[in-house]
């Protein structure tokens, strides 16, 4: 299964920024500090709260995040089409979901 988690900024209500794509090892070092439920591994939208800012600055390249603004980590899947899937509120992807 191919997902990645985008780390994204919100400058204003209809501009989304994009900053760094995440991978399976950067949600392992943070998804303790969210509150997932039974998400294991992040499949929906998640507001990064600014207490979490730098330790998710930390996996980026430059490492710098602006408190200003509002962060979220989103889970997307490539499917076999190449159309990307992301998923609705509380949706798993399509295909296996590995153990954590």
């Amino acid at each position: 299964m191919n997902v990645a988690w985008d780390l994204v900024a919100w400058p204003s209500d209809h501009e989304r920024v994009e900053i760094a794509v995440l991978d399976r090892e950067d949600i392992a070092q943070v998804r303790g500090y969210f509150d997932r439920g039974d998400d294991v591994w992040m499949y929906n939208v998640y507001p990064v709260p600014n207490t979490v800012l730098p330790r998710i600055a930390d996996l980026i390249p430059g490492g710098r995040l602006d408190p200003r603004l509002e962060h979220s980590i989103e889970a997307r899947q490539d499917l076999p089409g190449g159309e990307p899937w992301f998923p609705e509120p509380g949706g798993l992807p399509p295909g296996h979901v590995p153990p954590p």
